[in-house]
């Protein structure tokens, strides 16, 4: 099956399902946002939210996904366990994405976000394990956590014992407000891994253009090192992080970029999508023609351009069925045991 593992509900007002802080609403990355989503028009929130999913779901079904994995996003929480809602500036709840997953399940998967210092963390993941989440997202940065703090081992066993995997951030956070950038460095989530746990670290670890520090190399290093450890090709079609999947698709210039080489750099990295970011295949000249460029043009479907963006660059097609695998769901009888 073809799965797009990281995909973003937005909620576009304050309620149970989750909240943009003011600052963020206004942001301008989410102003443009919402205009190219057609959502800016709209003054009932819940017919934003109601339209938001039912183009996302549209926008599975006509692309040759199978399915896309919803992510929530929990809320900050201290080391004590308290909720902080003062460093919260995204939360989505996972009942959200529980209840939209049941609303289009021919079209979206469960990814859910538990805060392992929630301390009903243990408890919350079984409940969305039995719910059928598939993986579990966080933004260390963000969420103001460190992955290496020992008080979180119990949080990663029961990751492995109920084989959800960990979809993380790692690298620096360009969107939501950073609590530490110091806690996004790859090589933090050697603990996850050392437990057994599934790790995929979002955006192949990268940094983004016009940061002095590099993490991809540290987190291919990571691939290389655990056979437990995978990466995804989220946003690796925008601007901001396309020369990483410029030097994935060239070993030399990984090499000489980056300081390491790898065989088969594919062959760990699962393919996602980070809708609604968006896709600019003009920062690719190295890897598209303008042949590529032109047909890529032509494909309205967002999901289906970042395909076709990967494809024409020379993503191997094997990415596209990766997480699957990865998730024992190979099949379609295999969504609702999932």
């Amino acid at each position: 099956m073809k799965i797009d593992c990281h995909t973003h509900l937005v909620v576009p007002t304050r309620g149970p399902r989750g909240y943009l802080s003011g600052w963020l609403a206004r942001s301008p990355s989410f102003v443009v946002m919402k205009v190219a989503l057609g959502l800016s028009g709209i003054k009932d929130p819940e017919a934003a939210y109601q339209l938001y999913l039912e183009q996302l779901a549209n926008l599975v079904r006509t692309s040759e996904l199978d399915r896309a994995v919803l992510l929530a996003f929990d809320e900050v929480y201290k080391p004590s366990g308290e909720r902080d809602e003062k460093h919260t500036r995204f939360y989505v709840s996972n009942d959200a994405v529980i209840d939209a997953a049941t609303a289009f399940p021919e079209a979206f998967l469960i990814g859910a976000s538990v805060h392992p210092s929630r301390e009903d963390a243990c408890d919350e993941l079984d409940r969305v394990a039995d719910s059928g989440a598939v993986l579990v997202k966080l933004l260390p940065n963000s969420h103001g956590f460190d992955p290496m703090d020992a008080r979180y081992t119990a949080y990663y066993r029961k990751l492995r014992q109920r084989r959800l995997a960990l979809l993380v951030h790692a690298g620096y956070e360009h969107t939501i407000p950073a609590m530490d950038q110091r806690l996004g460095m790859p090589e933090r989530l050697r603990r996850p891994l050392d437990e057994g746990a599934t790790v995929i670290v979002a955006h192949c670890g990268s940094s983004g253009r016009l940061h002095t520090i590099e993490t991809f190399p540290q987190t291919m290093a990571l691939l290389r090192d655990y056979p437990n450890c995978w990466a995804d090709s989220s946003a690796l079609g925008n601007f901001w992080r396309s020369q990483y999947l410029e030097a994935l698709l060239d070993p030399e210039l990984m090499e000489r970029r980056h300081g390491l080489r790898l065989d088969d750099p594919f062959a760990k990295i699962v393919h996602g999508s980070d809708y609604p970011i968006p896709l600019t295949p003009w920062s690719l000249r190295r890897a598209l023609g303008r042949a590529d460029r032109k047909a890529i043009a032509a494909v309205e479907n967002p999901l289906q351009k970042d395909i076709e963006i990967k494809r024409r660059a020379g993503v191997p097609e094997d990415c596209l069925g990766r997480f699957a695998r990865l998730a024992g769901i190979e099949r379609e009888e295999d969504v609702a045991s999932a």
